[in-house]
């Protein structure tokens, strides 16, 4: 479990889905799991923006995570924008844009990443870049 200050609880989540503290602060310090691979995919975006690597690491299918998790070239997350999500089974996927600060303005990753559900939790699995 992560411990979040009480005052970082009360501002925005970085997933634009309303109040941290109502939104991914619940999966952030372990008292609640997502329900859908969409509020992984939102909880782990929080997270990338929030510097918390343990959750992200916790949250990624053991076959598929890598060793050492580093975030220090991690950028500045400034807005996260879902294109579309769904589930079948136990598979699920969320294609996203997500935006970030760079040294010539705003900058964009899009991508679709890919979900399993074991045991009723949902692990985050890979990603496929989407190139224009």
């Amino acid at each position: 479990m992560i411990n979040i200050p009480a005052k970082n609880m009360g501002k925005k989540c970085p997933c634009g889905g309303g109040k941290y503290a109502n939104c991914c602060g619940p999966f952030h310090t372990g008292t609640k799991l997502p329900r859908t691979a969409e509020q992984l995919m939102r909880s782990r975006y929080s997270a990338f923006a929030r510097n918390l690597v343990e959750y992200i690491a916790a949250t990624w299918h053991p076959s598929t995570r890598p060793e050492q998790l580093e975030l220090s070239d991690n950028p500045v997350w400034l807005q996260l924008q879902i294109i579309a999500s769904g589930s079948q089974g136990n598979r699920g996927y969320v294609h996203f844009i997500a935006y970030f600060a760079a040294e010539d303005g705003i900058a964009e990753m899009e991508e679709e990443s890919e979900f399993i559900r074991e045991q009723g939790r949902w692990w985050y699995l890979n990603a496929i870049s989407v190139e224009h």
